[in-house]
């Protein structure tokens, strides 16, 4: 039986709020870092790679961070001291991305590193200011994330390719850890309210690059009539799959549950990645330089992992009186799937591919508000 939990109110503070401010650039780096790749297609899969290498370890920190504050931040004297110092690794970090990035080595590496300590740091401080369970579970996490970060430190004793290794063995063991520990987490649950608010407002940032994205698209040709419609069509899409998550933010997810939060935090890294996908593949389709039956696949790719990630987390932190029907939720991956093979196999122009997710995002949405009507007619 899902446990349940009152949670006294909090709100996201201001410095929280300035903490994202980092990260909006950070990821604004990154998804321009992707859209570079039209000057190299050749290398198109290799810098892909390389694109997800770079935003996995900005959404980690992001994370980590954000884990801390919504357990035992209160615990935490001046918070500002630590998180301001996290900020100025991060815009270390952010600007060393680089897909060249055997030139940024270094400075990445010191900028991740200087983050993931000063969240370890202010897990052992916590610690000491507990006793119990939380006590327990703060050292737990402190000392777990203290050997991922030893790990990718140790790579600046290596050279060549070896060193990128090393690096990211400790990232995603530092990722990995708390997920092999979740039994022992659940005995300190997350203030769910609030961290519901926080994935929230950093999807809203990855949202708020998509806009950027057909921006930029429309700056150079704002009269043409082609991009015009482009960018009509994208932003419609971008605003339809807007609706669909936070719809089901506000009418589907449980706020009283008990959780560790690791459904929810690992199922909105996919999420996230969708977004920032979705936003570089609409730039990329547009200017048409590279491959385009990959940039299709791509783009339909990022639609279905939007679909699929978000169903997960809000269908495993969904009310009681929520009814999913997996049968819809297959129905529409499969329409999603049929478009691309259309689109893919024929010669149909890229607005119909356009016009294709547009039709499935609909779907979505009008699933999302069947789905919670019972709810919507109690409130």
């Amino acid at each position: 039986m899902m446990k349940k939990q009152i949670f006294e109110e909090r709100k996201v503070s201001w410095l929280e709020l300035f903490f994202d401010l980092i990260f909006v650039t950070a990821v604004s780096s990154t998804t321009h870092l992707f859209v570079t790749i039209d000057h190299h297609p050749e290398h198109t899969l290799l810098y892909f790679g390389e694109y997800l290498l770079m935003v996995t370890p900005m959404f980690w920190a992001w994370v980590g961070q954000t884990m801390f504050y919504n357990r035992f931040g209160k615990k935490i004297s001046h918070p500002e001291l630590f998180m301001l110092s996290q900020m100025f690794f991060l815009i270390l970090m952010t600007a060393s991305f680089d897909l060249e990035f055997a030139d940024t080595f270094y400075t990445f590496i010191i900028g991740y590193a200087g983050i993931r300590l000063f969240t370890v740091i202010q897990y052992f401080t916590a610690a000491k200011k507990y006793s119990a369970e939380q006590k327990q579970v703060a050292n737990l996490l402190g000392r777990l994330f203290l050997v991922g970060i030893l790990i990718s430190l140790s790579a600046i004793f290596f050279e060549g390719n070896s060193r990128f290794f090393i690096m990211y063995a400790g990232i995603f063991l530092d990722i990995l850890l708390p997920l092999l520990n979740g039994k022992k987490l659940q005995k300190v649950p997350v203030h769910f309210p609030h961290l519901a608010e926080r994935f929230g407002l950093f999807v809203i940032i990855t949202f708020g690059e998509t806009i950027v994205a057909i921006t930029s698209i429309l700056a150079e040709k704002v009269t043409d009539p082609y991009t015009l419609l482009y960018v009509f069509l994208s932003f419609v899409i971008i605003a339809i799959l807007w609706a669909s998550y936070f719809h089901s933010f506000e009418h589907v997810v449980d706020q009283n549950r008990a959780t560790n939060g690791q459904v929810f935090l690992y199922g909105h890294y996919f999420i996230i990645i969708a977004i920032m996908m979705l936003a570089a593949n609409i730039h990329l389709l547009f200017l048409g330089h590279l491959n385009k039956s990959l940039l299709l696949l791509f783009l339909y790719g990022s639609v279905a992992l939007f679909f699929l990630s978000k169903q997960v987390v809000f269908g495993l932190h969904k009310k009681a009186e929520i009814e999913f029907s997996i049968w819809k939720e297959m129905g529409l991956v499969g329409l999603l799937a049929c478009f691309y093979l259309l689109n893919q196999l024929t010669s149909l122009p890229l607005i119909t591919s356009l016009l294709s997710i547009l039709i499935c995002a609909l779907l979505d949405l009008m699933i999302r508000f069947q789905s919670s009507k019972l709810v919507r007619k109690r409130s």
